[in-house]
């Protein structure tokens, strides 16, 4: 990868780049850009740089982070130049944004050392009970199994009999059967999932689904010139509660999210009632 940035930043820099910064660089390290007292170097970089991307798309990932270092360089200079001594003044604004952060950085430790982040099962189902509508959403649900298999496959027939099984073990059997014999069996990890995504692995959209597989449950169909069977075990339709397991990570996230908005609240009345308790604070 550096030969291949150092490749590129010969032919896209200025010829001066084989000088070199004597203070607090490496000797190797060779100016890429310069403008006023600032210098960009080519370990800035080389570090930025993904591995794997082809010498044109370097060279353009190149071309566009000089430019985008320069333009903010330039930027500043004429900053400098023409704003007034007051506009340019920026003590209050740093200042400001100083306190935030650190306030930010401050709280998001003080929560980390005190948030419960264990959310049981039973407690995330008493939400899912008392909050039914946050499990409404605007899209289909399904549990469903996808087996794509050539109508030339010798275990066609095998498999066109078998894959609406719903037995533990007969599907468990299906499944092994199918990594040996099928072009590919999906069931999305036994999982809920949304329409959109048995679509993707169909390669077609929605709205066919939708119209075409749904309504049939289980059927046989050619999408892009392959052939899948396919079996919806469960749905749920758009507007209608979706079921728990579903849910169940979105829920957790949600009640440790409550939790941190509590802590916070606790953390801001505390910081308050001791302020004024001790004098800090002084309300005229």
């Amino acid at each position: 990868m550096q030969k291949v940035i150092l490749a590129i930043i010969s032919l896209l820099l200025i010829s001066g780049c084989s000088f070199l910064e004597k203070r607090g660089r490496n000797l190797q390290d060779h100016r890429v850009a310069k403008i006023g007292q600032d210098v960009l170097y080519e370990s800035d970089i080389v570090r930025l740089m993904p591995e794997g991307v082809s010498s044109a798309d370097s060279a353009a990932m190149v071309n566009r982070y000089i430019n985008t270092w320069a333009l903010g360089r330039l930027k500043l200079l004429k900053a400098e130049e023409q704003l007034s001594k007051a506009e340019r003044d920026v003590t209050a604004e740093v200042e400001e944004f100083r306190s935030t952060l650190l306030g930010f950085r401050f709280e998001k430790r003080w929560v980390e050392e005190r948030l419960d982040t264990m959310v049981t099962l039973d407690e995330a189902r008493l939400y899912y009970e008392e909050h039914p509508s946050s499990s409404i959403f605007p899209y289909p649900l399904v549990k469903a199994r996808v087996i794509r298999i050539s109508p030339g496959s010798p275990y066609y027939e095998t498999i066109k009999e078998a894959y609406t099984v719903t037995a533990e073990q007969d599907v468990a059997e299906l499944r092994e059967f199918c990594y040996s014999s099928a072009e590919r069996y999906t069931d999305f990890g036994g999982g809920w999932v949304p329409l959109s995504q048995l679509a993707k692995e169909l390669g077609t959209d929605i709205e066919t689904c939708t119209r075409e597989i749904l309504p049939k449950r289980n059927c046989e169909m050619k999408f892009n010139g392959s052939n899948f069977f396919i079996f919806i075990e469960k749905k749920v339709d758009a507007g209608e509660v979706s079921p728990f397991e579903y849910n169940v990570t979105r829920i957790r996230e949600t009640i440790l999210g409550k939790r941190k908005q509590e802590l916070l609240t606790k953390l801001e009345q505390d910081l308050l009632e001791d302020a004024h308790i001790n004098g800090t604070l002084k309300i005229y």
